[in-house]
C-alpha cells in the first residue's frame, strides 16, 4: 500500500509525512483491529484491505482541497 500511496501523493504534488506504525498500543488508539489500515489526518479510512490507487487518489484529493 505504501508504494501506491507515495505514487498517488507524487501525482497530486502532495507532500506529507508517511508513518508506518507497528506499535500495537499506538494502533489500538485508533480503534483499529485489523491490518493493513490507513489513517489520513487522524481519521481511519481503510482497515483490513488495500485500497485501490483510484480510492487513494480520491481521499487525498479531498484532503488537498481543505
Amino acid at each position: 500500500m505504501s508504494k501506491d500511496l507515495m505514487a498517488v501523493m507524487s501525482e497530486l504534488n502532495l507532500s506529507a509525512d508517511l508513518d508506518h506504525v507497528r506499535e500495537v498500543k499506538e494502533i489500538a488508539c485508533y480503534g483499529v483491529m485489523g491490518n493493513p489500515a490507513l489513517v489520513i489526518n487522524g481519521k481511519v479510512v481503510a482497515v483490513g484491505r488495500v485500497p485501490s490507487k483510484s480510492q487513494l487518489k480520491e481521499w487525498l484529493q479531498a484532503v488537498k482541497k481543505k
